[in-house]
């Protein structure tokens, strides 16, 4: 277990093993957004108009959070369809960034840049268009941490501080989008970082509770706060929630998601 301050003393090597620790949890490994790998290949932006009448509605009932790849390759097809003509509309933006962001997530190895650095754009192109909008800035925020992920440490430390930054402005602006999960974002940086490059366990549990009390029904934070109590000694703490995990029903709309958190649960129990 990693105690709440480390030593100014700590080596490369595990500076460098934890960061990769910390960029896989905001990858989605701890849940941020599902992310079991299926190997998904597809096309950047689209040429080709759109013709829907509602290219929002359609994207949305199609996108699965990563429960199905194949319907969130085509919610992006139909996005950068839609954005062909209507290439300053925030809601097509955001969405966009969102789809790149998973359909990224889910993609191998080879074609993961191109996803997450066209997630980046129709993020970037998204807080532009609308600055107080808290989807822009989350999506954003995640692109980040995708890409940083596959280019290597020194990049990974720097995309961490955006990272960082989007997530923070998307609480100022909304703090219960996406069910509250820039809490448990912003949480994993406090909790993986070591103590020299700013990380703090303390710091990490206030956000876990934090986004406990805007989402209690948030399975991944309610992980992630039985696991940061774990390592801070809270022992019962944990094993309370632990138990909640358990207890909680699966969303059919989420349920290869649930079923991995509730998975996680029961080997931290074991601990």
């Amino acid at each position: 277990m990693r105690a709440p301050h480390r030593s100014k003393a700590l080596t490369a090597g595990v500076s460098v093993w934890v960061l990769i620790v910390l960029l896989t949890a905001l990858l989605g490994r701890t849940g941020l957004v599902p992310a079991e790998s299926s190997a998904v290949a597809g096309p950047g932006p689209l040429s080709t108009p759109f013709t829907s009448a509602d290219p929002v509605a359609e994207a949305d009932a199609l996108f699965s959070y990563g429960e199905d790849p194949a319907r969130d390759l085509q919610a992006l097809a139909t996005l950068a369809r839609a954005l062909v003509t209507d290439v300053h509309d925030y809601q097509l933006l955001w969405r966009a960034a969102r789809a790149y962001y998973q359909v990224g997530n889910d993609a191998s190895d080879a074609e993961k840049q191109r996803y997450f650095e066209h997630g980046i754009a129709m993020g970037q192109r998204a807080v532009a268009q609308q600055p107080s909008g808290a989807e822009g800035h989350f999506w954003l925020g995640a692109n980040y941490g995708g890409l940083s992920e596959i280019q290597g440490i020194w990049r990974a430390l720097q995309m961490v501080k955006k990272v960082r930054s989007e997530m923070e402005t998307a609480l100022r602006l909304q703090p219960d989008y996406e069910d509250g999960n820039a809490y448990r974002a912003l949480g994993e940086i406090a909790r993986q970082l070591p103590g020299v490059l700013g990380g703090n366990l303390q710091r990490a549990l206030t956000y876990f509770e934090q986004g406990m009390r805007v989402a209690p029904q948030n399975m991944a934070i309610k992980f992630a706060l039985a696991r940061a109590y774990l390592e801070a000694g809270q022992r019962e703490a944990s094993q309370r929630l632990v138990t909640e995990i358990l207890q909680m029903p699966v969303r059919p709309a989420r349920a290869q998601t649930d079923r991995r958190t509730q998975d996680k649960a029961r080997q931290l129990s074991r601990k």
